[in-house]
């Protein structure tokens, strides 16, 4: 059991919290959550070096490494996550209130897990970042890292052997996409203006209506009043993704809202997303979510 794993607690909810955790190699562990809090909990722990990373797809989350306090909540630009290095031996703390929602991904890197793989030998900028006691670096994630994440959340039915390395195999891949964001925030992003900011706020906002969807890249780019080439670099050294990368996800997740919630056909979800064909949907919507879309259906 990890250093910040308290030892088995009275209270049930807890439990059933701690129950959750996984170790997939030693020194590496991951713990999800799918579901509503059933009650208001505040819960701590000691914390051994290392590092420590949150992945928040929807709802909110609020835990605190020492006194760096990590509170994300799910808005339109889509899955965000943390990154927070403890140098030294520090305190966690996980509050809940009930009947807040919460899908996310946490995820504990011991240092010596950190130092067999590398650690900062292969990657300066990580080393510097783990000396830092409570350093915490905070990013959007990429369609791909958020697809997986998604994938570990909700895993398909597989045998404890297969599972385990269908998690193990995503999780690491994970990580890496999360190291490579820290070592990617090293090196100098474009400088943007204010005015340029502020234009793809409006035109992220514009994206997020679904009046974008049938647009091609030149009309998007008119809209913001920039060329096609400017739109692409200044969005993606904002955002991380591309301008369509961003309406795919976009519309699959509101592919996804309407099956769990709405109740809809396949077949009208696959419209939904812009597909003409169910079929490829499907496969979309699984390689995006991990679970074919009348999975998802079938939880209504």
């Amino acid at each position: 059991m990890p250093a910040d794993v308290p030892q088995p607690p009275a209270d049930p909810a807890l439990r059933a919290h701690l129950a959750r955790l996984r170790e997939l190699r030693p020194g590496l562990w991951l713990h999800c959550d799918d579901a509503h809090d059933p009650c208001d909990l505040t819960a701590q722990a000691e914390i051994g070096v290392g590092l420590r990373m949150v992945v928040l797809l929807e709802g909110a989350l609020d835990v605190s490494y020492g006194t760096a306090r990590v509170a994300l909540s799910h808005h339109r630009s889509g899955a965000s996550a943390a990154l927070v290095a403890v140098a030294e031996p520090d305190r966690f703390t996980r509050r809940t209130r009930q009947g807040v929602y919460s899908r996310r991904i946490s995820l504990g890197l011991c240092g010596d897990w950190l130092a067999q793989a590398g650690g900062d030998m292969a990657a300066p900028e990580l080393g510097h970042f783990m000396r830092r006691h409570l350093a915490t670096r905070r990013w959007q994630l990429s369609p791909r890292a958020a697809a997986l994440a998604e994938q570990i959340v909700r895993p398909p039915p597989l045998v404890p052997l297969l599972q385990h390395m269908y998690l193990e195999s995503r999780t690491l891949e994970l990580v890496g996409d999360a190291l490579g964001a820290l070592c990617q925030h090293a090196a100098p992003a474009p400088a943007l203006r204010p005015r340029e900011h502020q234009r793809l706020r409006e035109l992220h906002a514009f994206l997020a209506s679904g009046r974008a969807d049938a647009l091609s890249l030149g009309d998007i780019a008119r809209q913001a009043g920039v060329n096609a080439n400017t739109l692409q670099r200044q969005f993606r050294a904002v955002y991380g993704t591309t301008v369509f990368e961003h309406l795919r996800e976009g519309r699959l997740q509101r592919a996804r809202q309407a099956l769990e919630r709405d109740g809809v056909t396949v077949g009208q979800a696959a419209l939904v997303a812009g597909y003409t064909s169910a079929a490829n949907f499907a496969t979309a919507y699984r390689r995006r979510f991990g679970t074919p879309p009348k999975l998802a259906r079938a939880r209504v």
